[in-house]
């Protein structure tokens, strides 16, 4: 009787399996529908912070560097592969063309635009240019001494259409994008680019209608890319001067064959259960055979895992320092070219050392180690350069000592840019003036190295993430070093980093 009672519950908690498996995966296409539309919002959002930058030249710029700074921004911006032109105009000067290939027709129409633009603040519009199609964002600015500066730039959407698919190329969905008229703006087809989604596809003006409770469209229908049934959601993307749509598509057969899969998977344990149930009497010797192997697999699987949650830690630590690095470099550099144009009209042969000590700088950054440990001897000689150029920017506002207690302490190793991480953390954090010089001292001791600094904190400084000390932090866990430190005493900030001897 307990047999048929214990077939009879399998049989209906296999038919619950599958009813629930369908609901996870419509769950999960929903899923997985929100974090595409995130992930395209998010890159096409980054095309827009040119216009943040241009701010921050106005901010900091005085009038007669204005232009230069603008055209050392607008050169740089110019070596994006996304970004096929771009230009300025200061009050009604001439207009200056980041790109000097343009061609005469091309720089005659960017003309026009600003001339029949002057007075708008922000445009972000798609057009054709010649056989193809590009992302024209235009804004109009002024600077504290009401300097009216105009930027813009075009955005090659077939250049876009490579860069997603480079960086999005495993996914197994696709997307497109189009404005409010229904231009086609992104689509893994480049035929579709510039046309009207409307009569390309499926897509009804209705999908674009919304309710309060529901920000997004479902439904099924067929696909114009991979000409067969998909699941497609359309929502709003949230960028900010647009008024764009985006469509994510899922294949239709994937999710039936998972349903189709589990079922044929509850179908054979509803089946063996119940064969299991009726021989159970003559394999108890077996099924207890069956638990001590079972137990021998459990303690393998806990060694693979120790082994894999290693190998987590050093990826998340390389995660860790390529976002430090990205980080450290756009706003370093800016500042680095900034200094470097002052210097070159006033001290040639300082501005010369300036650029030497600049390129080994990014010499050592884009050439990280293998295991994100170096040796402290090269350490203090990189760190030793990142200081001339501060102290070249900062003049007597900053001081610096490196005192060396014991030469073997070189030969040991400790995190990659474990040093620049505490100084700049130092300079970001803490005022520091000619009266109220900010002091760093770097102490090298046998097996630590200290690094001290005066507490001069900013009244406005922005948050601290900690991003860099937890870096240091992942670092040493993983050496297993238990007594990095960073901690404030008194009127100091301390920072103790343990030296790593990879010999011992």
């Amino acid at each position: 009787m307990s047999i048929v009672l214990t077939v009879i519950s399998v049989y209906f908690i296999s038919n619950m399996i599958t009813d629930l498996s369908d609901k996870m995966n419509e769950s999960n296409a929903r899923r997985n529908f929100i974090k595409k539309q995130e992930f395209m919002t998010q890159e096409f959002s980054k095309l827009l912070e040119h216009e943040r930058q241009i701010e921050h030249v106005l901010k900091i710029s005085p009038s007669k560097n204005l232009s230069s700074n603008l055209e050392v921004l607008s050169s740089i911006q110019s070596t994006s592969p996304l970004i096929s032109n771009n230009w300025f105009q200061i009050n009604e000067s001439e207009i200056n063309f980041g790109n000097d290939t343009a061609s005469n027709v091309l720089k005659n129409d960017i003309r026009d635009f600003t001339k029949n633009n002057k007075s708008s603040q922000y445009i972000s519009i798609i057009i054709p240019q010649g056989k193809e199609w590009v992302w024209r964002i235009y804004f109009r600015a002024v600077t504290p001494n009401q300097t009216i500066v105009r930027y813009g730039y075009d955005i090659n959407l077939k250049a876009l259409h490579n860069y997603f698919s480079t960086i999005d190329a495993t996914a197994l969905n696709y997307a497109f994008v189009f404005d409010q008229k229904g231009r086609c703006i992104y689509h893994p087809e480049t035929t579709f680019i510039g046309k009207n989604v409307y009569d390309i596809s499926s897509i009804q003006p209705s999908d674009t209608i919304f309710t309060k409770k529901k920000d997004y469209v479902q439904r099924t229908t067929l696909s114009e890319y991979l000409k067969l049934d998909v699941i497609r959601f359309t929502k709003k993307m949230d960028i900010k001067g647009v008024k764009w749509f985006i469509c994510v598509s899922f294949p239709e057969d994937v999710y039936d064959e998972d349903v189709t899969s589990i079922k044929k998977y509850t179908t054979a344990i509803y089946s063996i259960t119940t064969i299991m149930l009726l021989f159970i009497f003559y394999l108890f010797t077996y099924a207890n055979r069956k638990a001590y192997k079972e137990k021998e697999i459990a303690i393998q699987e806990k060694n693979t895992l120790l082994v894999e949650n290693e190998k987590i830690i050093k990826e998340k630590a390389l995660i860790q320092l390529q976002q430090l690095k990205e980080q450290i470099n756009p706003h370093f550099l800016f500042n680095s070219l900034n200094s470097l144009y002052m210097l070159i009209g006033n001290d040639i042969k300082t501005a010369q050392k300036f650029t030497l000590n600049l390129s080994r700088i990014y010499r050592y950054l884009i050439d990280p180690p293998e295991k994100n440990i170096v040796l402290l001897k090269d350490e203090l000689l990189f760190i030793e350069k990142y200081i001339f150029l501060q102290q070249t920017r900062f003049k007597d506002e900053l001081f610096f000592s490196v005192e060396v207690e014991d030469e073997s302490a070189l030969t040991k190793s400790l995190p990659y840019l474990a040093l620049q991480i505490v100084v700049e953390n130092a300079i970001k954090h803490n005022m520091a003036t000619e009266e109220i010089p900010l002091r760093t001292t770097i102490v090298i001791k046998t097996d630590k190295v200290i690094i001290t600094n005066n507490l001069q904190k900013k009244q406005h400084a922005e948050p601290s993430t900690n991003f860099g000390l937890n870096y240091l932090r992942s670092i040493y866990n993983h050496y297993s070093k238990n007594d990095f430190k960073a901690s404030e005493k008194e009127d100091n900030f301390v920072c103790i980093l343990p030296l790593i001897d990879i010999h011992s």
